[in-house]
């Protein structure tokens, strides 16, 4: 193999690759990312079995040929060059790189052990317009659950029919459903995408439209955009009835500026932080009361001016973890939120009127009694 690449293309493409690589892997392989030169591209590919990226960037092929080199150590060698071509050879599973006065030679291994990579040449199972679907990722991602003990809540809910699909995340605190209508037929699924292959895909910067093919026989989803391709094992299993837990009614509706609200919750953080990021909310006339207690802080309470939908006959009073308001409130596009209160011990609806198709949901803190 021998060919020449731009440093800032390279640079992209092993960052994004090193994402997908598995460095405790038993298998050591994994630990590693395939180069393979073709005449006009470089493609670089990695995958830790569980999801895998391939992606191409343009070169002067003088030899083909590939090679699998350890993921962090090009990593760190290719983010430190400088922006100028890098010469890329290999020889008797060793890379060698040279740009400018610069010269290294990696140890590397044959590329026969790398896992195949999916690919979604005329396979695709419906299309996506970018700029909506990522837009419509970032309203869900966040309520995503962290806690491995129960990976059914550690991916997102994809649910197609007809010309919807609906994205739905929720870690049983919160929940966030974004419904995307498309212009093309979509077919009838309902699967579970890890959180990891979305958090990349969520990042991509490009104007192509995204071609979905899921393959039903080996339990996988593949994302192709541009020189791209993603790929991820569905995670298996029921997610939760998540429509049953949606409020049908509600005994106060209230509009808050969403400027104001971000940095009350800022100011309440400061005493919420030492209590479990407990805050409770007061709501009486045309005021919400935002109050924060610590034990070893002291106390705030800051008062907001709200627009109400009905009359509030008596005081409602309810908890919440202030850090799930704030989360929500970065993927408002307009200048305030609708709360729709049902109840003080059950699940709230947190609206952005901008965007009728977007649904966030919290749990409040219960109180004893």
């Amino acid at each position: 193999m021998k060919t020449t690449v731009l440093q800032e293309n390279l640079q992209k493409a092993v960052a994004l690759s090193s994402h997908f690589v598995s460095s405790k892997a038993q298998l050591p392989i994994l630990s590693n990312i395939l180069l393979q030169a073709k005449k006009t591209k470089l493609i670089i590919s990695s995958t830790n079995l569980e999801t895998s990226v391939s992606t191409s960037i343009g070169s002067k092929t003088e030899e083909e040929g590939d090679i699998a080199v350890n993921g962090k150590t090009i990593n760190d060698i290719v983010t430190n060059l400088t922006n100028d071509s890098i010469e890329i050879e290999s020889m008797h599973e060793h890379l060698k790189l040279s740009s400018g006065s610069f010269k290294s030679k990696i140890l590397g291994t044959n590329s026969s052990d790398f896992p195949k990579l999916p690919s979604i040449v005329d396979k695709k199972t419906f299309t996506l317009k970018t700029n909506e679907f990522i837009k419509s990722l970032s309203k869900v991602l966040f309520s995503v659950s962290t806690d491995e003990t129960r990976p059914i809540l550690t991916g997102v809910l994809f649910v197609s029919r007809d010309l919807k699909l609906s994205l739905v995340a929720t870690d049983g605190f919160r929940l966030s459903e974004i419904k995307i209508k498309n212009e093309a037929k979509l077919p009838d699924l309902r699967i579970i995408i890890p959180r990891a292959v979305l958090n990349e895909l969520s990042k991509v910067d490009e104007e192509e439209n995204i071609e979905v093919y899921f393959d039903k026989e080996n339990n996988q989803i593949v994302f192709g955009i541009g020189d791209t391709v993603f790929s991820s094992r569905i995670i298996e299993g029921e997610f939760p009835d998540y429509e049953k837990i949606i409020p049908t009614s509600s005994i106060c509706t209230v509009n808050i500026d969403k400027n104001e609200l971000e940095k009350a919750l800022k100011l309440s953080s400061v005493f919420a932080r030492d209590s479990g990021n407990i805050i409770k909310l007061r709501i009486k006339n045309e005021e919400l009361i935002i109050n924060a207690e610590s034990s070893n802080s002291g106390n705030q309470e800051m008062g907001l001016e709200i627009r109400t939908e009905q009359e509030i006959k008596t005081e409602i009073n309810i908890m919440f973890n202030y850090r799930f308001i704030e989360e929500f409130l970065k993927t408002v596009e307009d200048d305030e939120i609708q709360i729709q209160i049902s109840d003080n011990n059950k699940a709230s609806k947190f609206l952005d009127p901008k965007n009728p198709n977007f649904l966030h949901i919290i749990m409040p803190i219960k109180t004893q009694g």
